[in-house]
C-alpha cells in the first residue's frame, strides 16, 4: 500500500476516533432526562462534549509515538513528532475548556476549583488536567527548561500513565453521560486501545528488540567531539534504508528508559546487517556510547522513516543540505549510491564550524571521484582566513550551483540544527521547490 494512502487511512481513522463520543452524544437516544438536558442546556453539553472530544484526542497521541510497523515507513518522523505536539496542544485546549465552560454555564461550580475541597471524582478530573498540560508543556519546552531527552521519556511515561489512571477514573464516575450504553462501549473500547497501545510500546516490542542485541565492533574518531559506532547483530534483522534512522539503548537490558534516536550512517547494503552510527558528543547518553568497548552489547530499535533512494522524485537527482551531524545521513545515502553503482546527479551543501569540526573529509573526497557528485563545504568560521566559501549555506550559493532549468525536478533531502532547517525550508520555498520534493530529518525532532 503506498505511503500516502496509509497517512489518509490513518487520519481518516484518528478523526472518527476522536469524533466518537460525539456520535453517542448526539445520535444515540439517552434518557427521556438526557435528551432534555441536553435540549435546555446547550452551554453545559457544548462543555461535556469538548471534554469527552479533549480526552479523546489526548489518547490519540499514543498511535504515532508508538511506532508501529505498518504506519513507520509511511509517516515522516518530523511529521509524526509534529502531529504529536499539536495533538497534545489540541487535547489541553478542548480539556481546559471543559471546566471553564461549566462555570459559564453555573458560577457555582466556581466551587470545584477549590481542589482542596473538591470530592475525588473532580479531584481526579483536576489531576487528569494537569498531567495533560505538563505533558505538552515538557514536549514543546523541552530544552528550554533543560530536560535531557532520557529524562523526558521517563517524565513523559509517568504523566501519561497519570492521565490514563485519573481521567478514567473522572470519567467514569462522573456518571451523567457514561450512563448510555452507547458512550460506555465507545470509551471502554478507547480505553482498551490506549491500555494496548502502551502494552505493545513499554513491554512487548522492548521485548522483541532485546531478542536480537548488537555487538560493539568498533568505535572511530571522526574529530574531537563525533564518532563513528560500528555494530554487528547476532541474529537476523531488518534491513535499513539509507536515510533512515534508529534508537539506540546501551546494554541489553529491554526496558531501559535511557535511549536516542541516531541516523545509519553506512550503506544500507551489508549483508550481514552490520550497521554504523555517526554521533556527536553533546551529553551524557553520547558520552556514554564512546566509551563503549569491542564486545560491549547494546540494542537497536530500527529503523524509521520514509526516504528511500527509489523514490521516483529522485530520479533527476538529489540535492543534500546537511549542517554538523547532519551529515550522518548523507553519508549513508552516498555509500549506498556508492555500493549500487548509482550514477544519478547529486550535490552535497554541507555547513559546519570550521575545518576543524568538518567531517568526513577523506570519505567525501573518495566518493566524490567515484559518484556524480559535487561537494561543497560552506564554514561559518573557518580558521583559512581565504577560505572561499564562508558563512551559511545561502540562496545566492545554490543558485550558482544548481542547473537554472530543472531544479524544481530535483528531490531535496535535509538534516541539521534546527535553525539551518528553518533558514532552508524558506530558501526553497523562495526557489519554487514543491513539498513533496523535500524531506527533512530534524535533529531536535524529540
Amino acid at each position: 500500500m503506498a505511503a500516502s494512502t496509509k497517512k489518509t487511512i490513518f487520519l481518516a481513522v484518528c478523526v472518527f476516533i476522536a469524533l466518537l463520543p460525539l456520535l453517542a452524544m448526539f445520535v444515540f437516544p439517552g434518557t427521556p432526562e438526557q435528551q432534555a438536558l441536553n435540549q435546555r442546556n446547550w452551554l453545559l453539553t457544548l462543555s461535556v462534549a469538548l471534554g469527552f472530544v479533549g480526552l479523546s484526542v489526548a489518547g490519540l497521541q499514543f498511535l504515532p509515538v508508538a511506532k508501529i510497523p505498518w504506519l513507520a515507513d509511511s509517516l515522516e518522523l518530523d511529521d509524526m513528532y509534529h502531529f504529536h505536539h499539536v495533538v497534545s496542544l489540541g487535547s489541553v485546549m478542548l480539556c481546559i475548556l471543559h471546566p471553564v465552560l461549566l462555570v459559564f454555564n453555573n458560577f457555582t461550580t466556581l466551587q470545584l476549583f477549590k481542589f482542596w475541597e473538591a470530592p475525588w471524582t473532580v479531584l481526579a478530573g483536576w489531576i487528569g488536567l494537569f498531567a495533560l498540560i505538563l505533558i505538552a508543556f515538557s514536549s514543546m519546552f523541552r530544552k528550554s527548561i533543560k530536560l535531557d531527552y532520557t529524562g523526558w521519556v521517563a517524565v513523559h511515561a509517568i504523566l501519561a500513565s497519570s492521565i490514563l489512571i485519573f481521567a478514567t477514573i473522572h470519567l467514569f464516575k462522573v456518571n451523567k453521560y457514561m450512563s448510555k450504553q452507547a458512550m460506555l462501549v465507545i470509551w471502554i473500547a478507547q480505553i482498551v486501545i490506549w491500555v494496548g497501545i502502551g502494552i505493545y510500546l513499554r513491554v512487548l516490542k522492548p521485548l522483541a528488540i532485546a531478542k536480537v542485541p548488537f555487538v560493539v565492533e568498533k568505535v572511530v574518531d571522526e574529530s574531537p567531539d563525533t564518532y563513528s559506532l560500528y555494530l554487528k547483530p547476532e541474529g537476523e534483522v531488518k534491513q535499513f534504508r539509507a536515510g533512515q534512522v534508529a534508537w539506540i539503548s546501551v546494554g541489553t537490558q529491554p526496558f531501559r528508559v535511557a535511549r536516542n534516536p541516531f541516523s545509519y550512517s553506512g550503506s544500507d547494503q551489508a549483508s550481514d546487517g552490520r550497521l554504523r552510527f555517526s554521533i556527536k558528543e553533546l551529553g551524557e547518553f553520547t558520552r556514554k556510547t564512546r566509551s563503549l568497548k569491542p564486545g560491549d552489547k547494546l540494542l537497536v530499535d530500527g529503523p524509521y522513516g520514509t526516504f528511500d533512494l527509489k523514490n521516483p522524485h529522485i530520479d533527476n537527482g538529489l540535492v543534500m543540505l546537511a549542517g554538523g551531524i547532519g551529515i550522518a545521513p548523507m553519508m549513508s545515502i552516498l555509500h549506498t549510491m556508492d555500493d549500487t553503482g548509482d550514477k544519478r546527479p547529486v550535490w552535497l551543501f554541507y555547513g559546519d564550524l570550521n575545518e576543524n569540526t568538518r567531517l568526513f573529509e577523506e570519505e567525501l573526497a573518495d566518493l566524490e571521484s567515484r559518484l556524480n557528485l559535487k561537494v561543497l563545504r560552506v564554514l561559518e568560521k573557518p580558521l583559512d582566513g581565504d577560505y572561499p566559501l564562508k558563512g551559511y549555506v545561502s540562496q545566492g550559493l545554490l543558485d550558482s550551483e544548481l542547473p537554472a532549468d530543472g531544479r524544481e525536478n530535483l528531490y531535496y533531502f535535509m538534516c541539521g540544527p534546527i535553525p539551518m532547517m528553518i533558514a532552508m525550508e524558506r530558501i526553497l520555498e523562495r526557489m519554487g521547490i514543491p513539498g513533496e520534493k523535500i524531506s527533512t530529518e530534524k535533529y531536535e525532532m524529540a
